[in-house]
């Protein structure tokens, strides 16, 4: 029987790119590549997880360039990209539809940005320290080597920290808030 599931998507801007998936579950992480709407939303369904945690954002501001919470992370020496940005307009729409569809289903997802939860639990920006990390913290891994796979395992774990409350909410509900863990990883688990 399974514990608390959660899924972490690096979600791609167009669906002829892959976008990475993370299932969290029984302290494992398992990750894949998917591309169409589709193909994630059933894999969503099928899981039923606590929380989708979205690496996309999922909201435009409601005036100029940036939401609060981008001016919030970029005040901390975050580096985020506006989704006004050229690239991540697509990218936008398309975690905006998404979310939409997945919580008209029933499901709770929430937006996250994974360098930042890579900073907050493992003191690096760098994927490689990530993994290693996880491993030597006793994490079973199954996944293969690309980033988009990464980041998804970040959000799924970014996802666990917001089941267990203990995230910080960054922006405002108005324009739309990111999610980041509070703690380290050791602290969650």
């Amino acid at each position: 029987m399974r514990t608390i599931a959660v899924i972490g998507l690096d979600l791609a801007g167009v669906p002829e790119n892959p976008s990475g998936f993370a299932l969290l579950s029984d302290g494992q992480i398992e990750t894949c590549l998917l591309y169409s709407d589709a193909e994630i939303i059933e894999q969503c369904m099928q899981i039923r997880p606590k929380v989708v945690a979205i690496d996309a954002p999922l909201s435009f501001p409601k005036q100029g360039g940036l939401r609060s919470a981008d001016r919030q992370l970029i005040e901390r020496g975050l580096r985020v990209f506006p989704p006004i940005f050229a690239g991540m307009k697509k990218l936008t729409a398309r975690g905006m539809r998404l979310a939409r569809k997945l919580r008209s289903r029933g499901l709770e997802v929430i937006e996250i940005h994974p360098r930042t939860s890579g900073i907050v639990l493992f003191g690096s920006s760098e994927r490689t320290k990530w993994i290693l990390k996880l491993r030597r913290q006793g994490w079973r891994l199954k996944f293969g080597k690309s980033e988009h796979e990464i980041d998804a395992a970040v959000a799924a774990l970014t996802g666990m920290f917001w089941v267990k409350k203990k995230v910080e909410e960054v922006g405002d509900k108005r324009e739309g808030t990111i999610f980041i863990p509070r703690g380290l990883l050791k602290t969650c688990v």
